[in-house]
């Protein structure tokens, strides 16, 4: 059974308000009670109701997380930092993973709602206005990540538009006159009401990109498996020229480098690679591939923060974008 303060003022023989002075460090107790006091609530194994003293100060101190999954190795990262961070603040974290799913993000949301919580870091799936409006009437500060959302909510992401720009301009300068964007299919999604902001940006950065440096070689691989993609990406390459991929993450990147290496076509000399993310992993990839890096730590610190300033204000709204650069590998 668990033990309570009137437990504990019985075995000490003192008022319930001597022990929550002792317990709570306020004032208006001797230090020998007071010390009589916290060695008997070790004694008594006695453990405080913090959601219940939480609830009274109107917090539950704790966060929710909404992600897609973790089949990206840039989220872990970032979930590790959200983590940390909250924890700094005195707060856990409740992590729904949503599978890209839109009825699971809502029903993960649903989730936290009915647990109180005093936030939510979103990356979300749904977009439609309709959906916005229903976050908006739940009453609870979020703030959104990766994909934008709506204007309300404050977002953490980076310029991608502008960064797969600045990356074909890179490998232009590499010598490459072909270059191919893998990226996951979008008009399924966009069908489905999905929201795909960051995959659009990202596209539309390589599509900018491949205009300005005068190159009407365009080739969006979106369809089929990795598999399937790669073997588009090969076909009459030697007639190509010289042949770059341009992934839309690292993740991505690797898939293709392992099945061009199974194919016995060498990166860089056959066909230039290059990701997005900056991903621990690629350190234990060869060759060292070529990306683009931001910091995973300042993001999901900044989105943490972001988070309890709209905890503390719910009308604050603000938008946090991070700088990139290129990092220089060996697969171009």
């Amino acid at each position: 059974m668990k033990t309570t303060i009137k437990d504990i003022s019985k075995y000490c023989n003192v008022s319930v308000g001597t022990v929550d002075r002792a317990l709570n460090n306020r004032p208006g107790i001797s230090s020998q009670t007071k010390e009589k006091i916290l060695q008997a609530a070790e004694q008594l194994s006695y453990h405080p109701n913090h959601t219940g003293r939480s609830l009274a100060k109107g917090k539950t101190m704790t966060i929710g997380v909404v992600c897609f999954d973790f089949y990206n190795y840039f989220f872990p990262e970032l979930i590790n930092t959200i983590e940390a961070r909250a924890k700094e603040k005195g707060y856990f974290i409740y992590l729904i993973l949503t599978h890209r799913n839109f009825d699971m993000e809502r029903d993960g949301i649903r989730y936290l709602c009915e647990r109180q919580v005093d936030g939510i870091i979103l990356f979300p799936i749904g977009m439609d206005k309709g959906y916005v409006r229903e976050l908006e009437r739940m009453g609870i500060p979020i703030v959104t990540i990766y994909n934008k959302l709506d204007s309300h909510f404050p977002f953490v992401g980076v310029n991608d538009r502008q960064a797969m720009e600045d990356t074909v301009e890179y490998i232009v300068s590499k010598g490459y006159k072909h270059i191919s964007y893998v990226t996951p299919e979008l008009e399924s999604q966009e069908k489905e009401g999905l929201n795909t902001y960051t995959l659009q940006q990202r596209l539309q950065g390589y599509l900018n990109g491949m205009k300005k440096a005068g190159l009407e070689d365009i080739q969006v691989l979106e369809k089929g498996s990795i598999e399937e993609k790669t073997d588009l990406l090969t076909k009459n390459i030697s007639l190509k020229g010289k042949t770059a991929v341009l992934c839309l993450c690292d993740s991505y990147a690797i898939q293709v480098l392992d099945c061009l290496q199974s194919r016995k076509i060498s990166v860089p000399d056959q066909i230039g690679l290059m990701g997005y993310d900056n991903i621990d992993a690629l350190k234990y990839i060869k060759p060292r591939l070529t990306t683009i890096k931001y910091s995973v730590m300042q993001m999901g610190q900044a989105v943490t923060d972001l988070l309890f300033q709209s905890i503390q204000d719910p009308e604050f709204t603000a938008e946090y974008i991070l700088d990139y650069s290129i990092v220089e590998g060996d697969s171009l």
